[in-house]
This record gives C-alpha cells, structure tokens and sequence, in this order.
C-alpha cells in the first residue's frame, strides 16, 4: 500500500500513528486527537514534507514509505499510548518521552492492616494495587483524597505510636495510638477508594466546598479549590492501553464480514501496550498469497 493510499485510510478520530521507511523500519511514533488532520498536516499536495515541520521532521518525512494508526477511545488514551510506545520502541526520529519518566500512578499496599494511597511512577511491587495512569492531576487526586477521607496521612505515623497533627484536626483517627480499630478503619478507606474510582464522589465535595469558601468570602481559596477541581475534572482514573498492573501476555483479535478477514495482536508487557500487528486476508486468498 503506498503513502497517499495510508493517508486516504486515516479516520477522523484519536488515535496514535506511526511512520516506517522501506525496510518497516519504525521512524515516527506521534498522537492525535483527529488521526487525518494531524498526519495530513505533515504534508504538501503532493505529499513533500511540508515547510512548516522543523527539519528533523522534513527528513524522517522524505524517508516515509508507510503509516500505520492505533486508534483509541479517547485522547487521554492516545497520549498514554504514545508514551509508553516512545519509551519501549525507541524510534528514531522521537527525541522527547525517550527518557525514563512516565505517568504518575495512585497505589496502596495490599499488606497494610491500615492501608494508605501514594503516588508511584513505576509499576514493580506486586503487592501495590495501583490505578492510573494519570495523565493531569494526580497530586489535586491524592490530596482530595486525604482531606475528604480521615485516613493515615502520612506512611510514618503508624511507625510513631502517638498522635500528631492530623488527629487534632480530625484528619485522621490516629490508628498509632488504637483509637480506631482495622474494621471501622476499613470502611473509611473502602469509601476513599470508592471515590478514587468515581472521581464525581470527589468533585461533589469540592464543589460544595468551593461554595462554602465562596460564601464565607474566602475568594483566594475559593479559587485554589476551583484550579483542583478543573484538574480532576480532565483526569482520566483508567486506560485501556495501560492496564496499571505488572502482567504480561499478547491479546488477539478477529474480525471478519463476507469479503474480508483481518486479525490484530496486541503486545502487552508490565500492563503497558507495546506494540500492534494486524494483516488483512481476502477470504478466498491463501494465507500464504496474503503475505506476498
């Protein structure tokens, strides 16, 4: 399939794309929110590399032979998706997201008699259950969570054995000091982590808590809660291109009407997608005429 015919195939939806020169070498790994939009933009009329690119990109351009696209459900899911495919595949004309960094994950111990979130960046304790990754406000996240929800603070108060701060101001039941047992402890953090799942139960008392600021008069804070709220608002708790986990296995699909056959593979390591194949047969073909 050539260039202009790759272009022609391009949906008007989100999605990652990637660019591969004759030898199916991978050159280009980029998002979209709109996959035709953005990868026509690369081009002229009569597909040179448009003057607008920066130079690196012109190059990797005139080098293209074929695109392939990843579509996702959403945007979140396509900038997820690129990042994880930056890191693990390396391409060559990628220079951002090819360090070490990644997106910021929300975990407890499943150890924990009396269990407390984190924020983590690495998914290598399988004792951790984790959720994310979370493109935008994970901090705002974390920090709701321990105001609405009177949990362990902070991982060295149970080591401490004596109630600080955070009890004083009803922010914790001081579990340090036994004056909450693990079973009532368990249902504060059961209702914390239900919240950490619908973010809706979060912003409902943000909201309430914003107008009470408001009323009072208490405009700066009143704004600070408005910022945090704008910031849970466009996080995404769940993705389905990064399974927040550390399994590995490969996932495949079949589809098929009365012309066409196509199969997709998807190649999932440490939860993260890594990369897709997919091949399409015409059903009176052989499977060896298809790879011809």
């Amino acid at each position: 399939m050539s260039l202009s015919q790759d272009l022609k195939r391009l949906p008007d939806a989100s999605g990652v794309y990637q660019y591969f020169d004759a030898h199916k070498r991978l050159l280009y790994v980029g998002k979209a929110t709109n996959l035709k939009k953005r990868v026509k933009s690369y081009f002229t009329k009569d597909l040179n590399p448009s003057p607008k690119l920066s130079l690196r990109i012109q190059k990797m351009i005139v080098q293209a032979t074929s695109i392939e696209f990843i579509l996702t459900q959403n945007p979140a899911n396509a900038l997820i998706l690129e990042n994880s495919l930056i890191k693990q595949l390396k391409p060559k004309y990628n220079i951002l997201l090819r360090d070490d960094k990644t997106y910021a994950y929300i975990a407890y111990d499943k150890r924990d008699d009396f269990k407390r979130f984190e924020l983590v960046r690495n998914l290598t304790n399988k004792d951790l259950v984790y959720f994310g990754p979370i493109t935008s406000g994970a901090k705002e996240l974390l920090q709701s969570l321990y105001e609405s929800f009177a949990l362990v603070q902070k991982k060295s108060c149970i080591k401490s054995k004596k109630a600080c701060l955070y009890y004083q101001i009803s922010r914790c039941h001081a579990p340090c000091e036994g004056k909450i047992n693990k079973g009532a402890y368990d249902e504060i953090f059961t209702q914390a982590l239900t919240a950490l799942k619908n973010k809706d139960i979060l912003l409902s008392k943000l909201y309430s808590l914003r107008s009470s600021l408001s009323d009072n008069l208490q405009f700066e804070d009143a704004k600070r809660i408005h910022e945090r709220i704008k910031k849970i608002e466009n996080s995404h708790i769940k993705s389905d291109v990064d399974l927040a986990s550390t399994q590995n296995f490969d996932a495949l699909a079949l589809a098929c009407n009365e012309q066409y056959a196509s199969f997709c593979l998807a190649f999932v390591r440490y939860g993260k997608v890594i990369g897709i194949k997919s091949k399409k047969f015409i059903l009176n073909q052989s499977v060896d005429e298809a790879y011809e």
